[in-house]
């Protein structure tokens, strides 16, 4: 790669290893009318160049890396040699690792002014600036309209933000955080997440072969923007812009870690290249939900499942991403490959396999000026909401006549099937995005209505008709241990008439809450089977949770008729735990079914008299406590202890509770067992906090889902 060198705005050619390059800040601008060019910056004298009004940028940009301690600094309109089509093609390729491995990214907002310019030019040079908490006017500027500046927003390091003078007033990973996140549409936690184990500081140190030359771990940016689905990021992009069609798909290379040639003159259908580049090596099913009315879809080109423009993505889907990265320990997930559905294209089709569910729908058809009814089908993606891990969107699909081939119909529209609701009617707004509503009959000429029923849901492979040239896809499937099918834990609680605070102590597995927004496929577990006899028991969860309960009380001492109320809080602990169980079968009878059980106890109890050996937790170790341990280690201790547990040896186990001892684990397998309570959960008397218990699974489209039904009163 050309570096320009700070100190005499020259080009300097660095052709060996990564390493030997050195570390250098990079700009990050729109273009104007008038650039320096490679050709510019090469034959004529910095005198000549003086008197360019675009050299303005290019001496600041040197002088601010200077200032930073840097020699050099990259700028894509000289550094480049645009007049040679190979070179341009290996640096676009290119260019989101050379921004990867900058120390210090710098984006030069050209018309933007942070109010700092009524000083002399002299006093203006290495100024800095915070702007107010609300102050949002840099929003307007047209760096963030571009399509190339998003990934030289993301891939940096470390950014820093300039305005037209030169004043640095923010940084991304800073005070800027949530305003840049909300202007762009990127979500925060892709720059809150570590890139590698190096403390946090600005600037970070530079990235050579992919390894921080810091901490000499690997950066893990790549990794971290796996796990955000692809129509996510698709949405990043989809309300920017380019001058030329093909940018549109060449500035998202490096986001989704794809390189292929550069056809300029091919227009919109670089944008399906990138898209099968996409599905090849991601299979992520979410690449399919976007949406574009007829009007959208170029008439040359017949609709297709792929979207014929990056703005079909706008508005996206709030889907999870899969879970690849652990961020505990920094490793790849075990199981991450069976996240991928399998996918592959042909040369007419894209394969993939999706639960189908036969639908009716109606729509209001002008030629025969009445509603028409059509069998089509509804694709239901292997995805999940965020708020919501039971239910999934779908596209709807008109069956073709083969075997399994389908094209998509309505594209304007994504279907929530929510698994809950079994036989359902839906009415959609074919002109915009409206909440639907359940309903029978159509009240309008612009909606259709949806009948279905999930009875007749079946999952196959299907092949959605594409055009587009062949690629091969595979999948790898995980095996996990024996017992049950598990699924995410949600923790659902209901207060009556009182203010209260939940806080976790620790839980294995983790809960969820459906008042917070996941941002990841939760993590595999497994039920851990007991040694017990007379009954085939298997443990599933033990949770630590405190509630702090709000109430109001009038001191004994305050003289009527006036007294002063004082708001008095008090904090009770719990531990729960909860798995699954049957009776044992009989030689000749069919299996028992499956029943929940679920036990309350008062957590320090819990945790004094179901001791299993000195790895186990104490209370000081828990979240939010003085001693507390790291929450990957917490998680640890807390599946240990739950395995001695199953020990044939505590299933006659006791704790001690404050109205007497309780059994640690059911003594039968009736249903009954699946709800537990305890008459307070206080320690002191002063007040009583009735808490009952209930465990409760749902199963639904192939997908397993506990809640935790706790009641507190």
């Amino acid at each position: 790669m050309r570096l320009l060198n700070a100190h005499t705005c020259r080009l300097e050619l660095f052709n060996g290893a990564e390493t030997e390059i050195p570390a250098y800040a990079i700009l990050s601008h729109t273009w104007g009318d008038d650039e320096i060019s490679f050709q510019d910056i090469t034959q004529l004298s910095i005198e000549d160049l003086s008197y360019r009004a675009s050299f303005y940028k290019v001496k600041e940009g040197c002088e601010q890396a200077r200032r930073d301690g840097f020699d050099y600094i990259w700028i894509d309109t000289c550094c480049i040699d645009k007049t040679s089509s190979a070179e341009l093609s290996e640096a676009i390729n290119s260019m989101f690792k050379w921004y990867q491995q900058s120390a210090l990214c710098y984006v030069y907002l050209s018309d933007f002014d942070s109010g700092f310019s009524y000083l002399p030019t002299a006093q203006q040079k290495n100024q800095e600036i915070d702007l107010r908490p609300d102050d949002t006017s840099f929003f307007s500027s047209r760096w963030f309209t571009r399509g190339w500046t998003l990934q030289e927003l993301i891939a940096p390091r470390s950014v820093d933000f300039f305005d037209q003078n030169w004043i640095r007033f923010g940084t991304r990973d800073g005070d800027l955080l949530d305003r840049v996140c909300k202007r762009t549409g990127v979500w925060p936690q892709l720059f809150s997440e570590p890139r590698c184990a190096c403390p946090g500081g600005d600037p970070a140190p530079p990235v050579r072969d992919g390894i921080c030359m810091g901490c000499h771990r690997a950066d893990c940016l790549p990794q971290i923007l796996d796990t955000f689905a692809v129509s996510v990021k698709m949405s990043w992009a989809a309300s920017r812009v380019t001058t030329r069609k093909e940018d549109a798909a060449y500035c998202l290379l490096g986001l989704f870690s794809i390189n292929m040639p550069m056809l300029y003159g091919e227009g919109d259908k670089a944008f399906l290249r990138l898209q099968e580049a996409i599905v090849r090596q991601s299979k992520d099913q979410s690449i399919l939900l976007w949406k574009a009315p007829p009007s959208r879809i170029p008439q040359e080109r017949a609709p297709g499942c792929l979207a014929p423009l990056c703005e079909t993505f706008k508005d996206p889907e709030r889907i999870v991403g899969r879970r690849v990265f652990s961020n505990v320990d920094r490793r790849y997930e075990a199981d991450f490959l069976g996240n991928m559905a399998p996918m592959e294209i042909t040369d007419t089709v894209l394969r993939t396999n999706l639960w189908i569910c036969p639908c009716t729908v109606s729509a209001y058809d002008p030629h025969v000026e009445g509603d028409v009814h059509r069998k089509l089908w509804l694709g239901i993606l292997d995805l999940a909401y965020d708020d919501d891990y039971l239910a999934r969107p779908a596209i709807l699909l008109e069956h073709m006549g083969a075997v399994d081939f389908y094209r998509r119909v309505y594209h304007q529209l994504i279907v929530t099937v929510n698994p809950r609701e079994n036989n359902t009617s839906l009415q959609l707004s074919l002109d915009q995005d409206v909440e639907g509503r359940s309903t029978h009959t159509l009240t309008d000429k612009t909606s259709i209505v949806i009948v279905r029923s999930l009875d007749q849901a079946f999952k196959k492979d299907v092949g959605i008709l594409l055009q587009q040239s062949p690629i091969n896809a595979v999948r790898t499937n995980p095996s996990l241990e024996g017992g049950p099918a598990t699924g995410p834990v949600y923790f659902v609680v209901t207060a009556h008439e009182m203010q209260y605070r939940m806080d976790s102590g620790g839980s294995h597995p983790p809960f969820s809450r459906y008042t917070s927004r996941a941002t990841q496929i939760p993590s595999p577990w497994t039920f851990k089977k007991c040694d017990h006899a007379g009954a085939d028991r298997y443990f599933g969860g033990i949770h630590f949770v405190n509630f702090t309960i709000h109430t109001r009380r009038v001191p004994r001492t305050q003289s009527w008729p006036d007294p002063a109320i004082q708001v008095v809080q008090k904090r009770g602990y719990v531990a729960i735990i909860w798995g699954i169980q049957r009776a044992l079968k009989h030689a000749g009878k069919e299996e028992h079914p499956w029943q929940l059980w679920c036990r309350v106890f008062n957590m320090h109890n819990f945790i004094e008299c179901a001791r299993t050996s000195d790895g186990d937790l104490r209370p000081s170790q828990l979240y939010l406590e003085q001693e507390a341990l790291s929450p990957g280690e917490i998680q640890r201790r807390m599946e240990k202890q739950r395995r001695r547990l199953c020990y044939s040896g505590y299933q006659g186990h006791w704790i001690r509770q404050k109205d007497g001892p309780k059994s640690l684990f059911p003594t039968s397998c009736e249903e009954a067992w699946s709800e537990d309570s305890m008459p307070n959960i206080m320690d002191d008397d002063d007040i009583s906090i009735r808490l009952s218990a209930r465990v409760a699974m749902t199963e639904a489209l192939g997908r397993t889902l506990f809640e935790l039904k706790v009641n507190i009163e």
